[in-house]
């Protein structure tokens, strides 16, 4: 019976083990009960999962965040997720509270006057936002002055009365956030956006299509972990035409396979890259009246159609350096057929000489185009058009000093862009000197699309460096 029992002890701690665990990672989601029903926008911040994701301390990140300058309590709970949101035109946000006494005692030490009202206590911060807290949560929403905080009044208290039956956490809009696992997150639709930020308008006109972009759901994601900083976009819809638009550009730009990377010399300063369907995007371009003519302008000095539509596959455009004045360039797409090639001498007549430009076949693979007496090479070797205003790179079949890690890297994505910020540090150096200090801690700026639905920005800091770290460092010692 004792070895029984012995047994039964351990999987006992074992279950306890895997349970307490899963209660660490999982996320308390409870606040969202206090989203307002009509919400256009709705973020999370998750302290827990960051700490679990990043690896600090929670005494770290309470010196940073959860304690006062004298080390006094806010009575903030940080296990608990923290919403933020937009309705009727207010900001709001919504935290969950260990103490409520810690947390009012933390209020009136920053000045803030406290009153209680239908059985919670209310205050206003100096920007004229109104909260109102109980033992479980806070809620603040504004800016509202006057007559609009006795409107917002009823508006805090039905949020944090309101079951979750009742509350924004049953719309899409949630819905959309909830599927985001990152430590930060945040999810609306385009209509929502700020006018300054729906620049393009709202209708966007595409082959066959009109969609309207008030059917664009956007969500983001942000992440942090001592190697990289990420910031993640997702698009969505429930409209058809919207959808096929989206599908359209993932069949028009294919998934890179990597085999351009050798194109990356040490010392580059960006590099792009894309998977590319050049019988597709010509068509696309063609259905555009405006692109169909500066297309057929194009063709009357050379043949871009042929050109384009023998593009199939890599397409990757290298920036050497960051300077601004005359960057050297090297531009590769891999080709399923290079015989355009032979009509180079074809495209050097009266009417491209009048327009500054003329033609000079160097050998059947290579050939050179002056525009104004500023020479640009060209060339093809084993299917591959390389061009660049520097003649050794377009003759160049490989860059073998080319950091091989990125072959990897790229593949798989649709769009695929890095800078290295080591090389533009002396470039934003004499903008601002403060800013290279900076600079310092970080290795590259890296944009990928995997699909049209997905934009992933990166950013990677360099080995040895914790971001986090030094900030609460500095922190401390202020």
């Amino acid at each position: 019976m004792k070895k029984y029992g012995f047994l039964a002890t351990l999987a006992a701690v074992a279950i306890a083990g895997v349970v307490g665990w899963n209660l660490l990672r999982g996320r308390d989601d409870s606040m969202a009960s206090s989203i307002p029903a009509d919400a256009t926008m709705v973020g999370r911040v998750d302290l827990k999962t960051l700490l679990l994701d990043y690896g600090l301390d929670f005494a770290d990140l309470k010196d940073l965040l959860l304690s006062g300058k004298e080390g006094d309590e806010t009575g903030l709970k940080y296990q608990t997720a923290a919403y933020f949101f937009a309705s009727q035109g207010y900001f709001g946000a919504v935290a969950a509270l260990s103490d409520e006494d810690d947390f009012e005692a933390f209020l009136k030490k920053q000045g803030n006057y406290i009153e209680e009202q239908r059985g919670l206590k209310w205050g206003t911060t100096d920007n004229n936002m109104l909260y109102a807290f109980n033992d479980d949560r806070v809620v603040l929403m504004g800016p509202a002055v006057g007559s609009e905080q006795d409107a917002l009044r009823n508006t805090i208290y039905n949020c944090i009365r309101q079951k979750a039956s009742d509350s924004g956490k049953q719309g899409r809009i949630y819905e959309l956030l909830d599927a985001r696992k990152e430590a930060i997150a945040v999810a609306t639709n385009f209509d929502a956006l700020p006018k300054e930020l729906q620049t393009i308008g709202g209708n966007v006109k595409h082959p066959n299509l009109i969609v309207d972009l008030g059917e664009l759901d956007i969500t983001a994601g942000f992440s942090a972990s001592k190697e990289m900083f990420s910031l993640n976009l997702g698009l969505s819809s429930q409209d058809a035409q919207l959808n096929k638009m989206l599908d359209k550009l993932d069949d028009t730009f294919d998934k890179i396979d990597g085999s351009l990377a050798s194109a990356i010399p040490t010392n580059a300063f960006c590099h792009a890259e894309m998977g590319l369907d050049g019988k597709a995007l010509l068509e696309m371009l063609r259905s555009n009246k405006g692109l169909r003519i500066i297309l057929m302008t194009i063709n009357m000095v050379i043949d871009f159609d042929k050109i384009l539509k023998n593009i199939d596959g890599d397409v990757a455009l290298t920036w050497l350096d960051s300077s601004l004045k005359t960057p050297n360039l090297l531009f590769q797409a891999q080709l399923d057929d290079d015989d355009f090639m032979k009509n180079v001498s074809d495209w050097n007549d009266a009417s491209t000489r009048a327009m500054g430009l003329n033609f000079y076949s160097q050998n059947k693979h290579n050939a050179v185009c002056t525009f104004s007496g500023t020479p640009i090479y060209f060339g093809t070797h084993n299917k591959l058009l390389s061009i660049s205003n520097i003649e050794g790179l377009v003759k160049a079949e490989a860059h073998h000093d080319a950091l091989p890690k990125f072959s990897d890297e790229v593949k798989g994505n649709r769009l695929y862009a890095t800078v290295f910020i080591n090389q533009i540090r002396p470039l934003l150096g004499t903008v601002s000197p403060g800013v290279d200090e900076y600079l310092d801690k970080f290795d590259r700026l890296t944009l990928r699309i995997p699909r049209s639905r997905d934009i992933r920005l990166e950013l990677t800091t360099r080995e040895g460096v914790d971001i986090l770290k030094e900030l609460i460092t500095k922190v401390q010692q202020q």
